[in-house]
């Protein structure tokens, strides 16, 4: 299954492995900086 969808979306599987990192990173920052106004 793996193999067969990242041979028919290289770009999208490639994406997916750098974007996933990034929108939890940002989740994550967004979390803090939330935690942080609401305690202010």
């Amino acid at each position: 299954m793996t193999e067969h969808f990242e041979g028919h979306f290289p770009e999208e599987a490639e994406q997916n492995e750098i974007g996933g990192p990034v929108v939890f990173a940002i989740m994550v920052i967004t979390m803090i900086v939330l935690l942080i106004w609401a305690a202010s």
